[in-house]
């Protein structure tokens, strides 16, 4: 039994305020302009009782974040039904761009982090292990109802999909990928990699719906 206390809704509101300015800050003024003093100020708490609560920069930042991931995957496992499928792994990227799009600038700054950060440390654990985990997961369900071709290696194709996911946000943040193509962008390179490796109606119902993405980006390219 776990002997964490929850947070009273006074703690509780304070941690929120607390979070969302340093979102804020980083979105505003990038990592190095994000200030332990001036997020305080904008949370309204003391320096000292931030300090007590995230110890460095880098501590908030990476509570920060894991509060938003926390949120976004609430949302999502009430969008989608418990079976982890390949559905599942369609709105783990949708959800992802969406994301990204609404707090561009924090998900520049963050993807600058990840591209600092060094094996094993926390952020590195969160953005990567974390999502390749979920990854496995669901490919993991998906071969036990037989929806994959046989011999699929589960491990390497978690690594691969992980890959094709951060390797779209890293084109953006190089002025590669544009933000208005992020979405279809990473539906698209996850789609694919499931359709070569599933089979019978799994792969027709994937087929279709890369057919009908890409009709939908032609149109959009011909407005």
């Amino acid at each position: 039994m776990s002997n964490v206390k929850p947070l009273t809704p006074k703690q509780e509101d304070r941690r929120r305020r607390i979070l969302s300015a340093a979102r804020k800050m980083v979105a505003d003024h990038g990592y190095d302009g994000m200030v332990m003093s001036e997020v305080a100020e904008s949370a309204g708490v003391s320096p000292t009782t931030l300090y007590n609560l995230y110890n460095t920069k880098d501590e908030l930042l990476l509570e920060a974040l894991r509060d938003l991931l926390v949120d976004s995957y609430q949302q999502l496992d009430q969008q989608v039904p418990p079976e982890r499928g390949w559905q599942y792994l369609h709105r783990v990227v949708q959800n992802g761009a969406e994301l990204r799009i609404s707090e561009p600038a924090y998900g520049e700054a963050i993807v600058n982090a990840l591209l600092r950060s060094v094996p094993g440390d926390a952020l590195t654990e969160l953005l990567l292990e974390t999502v390749r985990q979920d990854f496995h997961f669901s490919l993991q369900k998906m071969a036990q109802r037989g929806e994959l071709l046989p011999n699929v290696d589960i491990d390497h194709l978690a690594i691969m999909m992980l890959g094709n996911y951060w390797s779209t946000f890293l084109l953006m943040s190089k002025g590669i990928e544009k933000l208005a193509r992020i979405k279809r962008s990473l539906e698209i390179n996850m789609l694919s990699v499931l359709v070569s490796v599933t089979h019978s109606d799994v792969r027709v119902e994937i087929e279709q719906l890369l057919a009908e993405i890409r009709v939908r980006e032609e149109a959009v390219i011909d407005d």
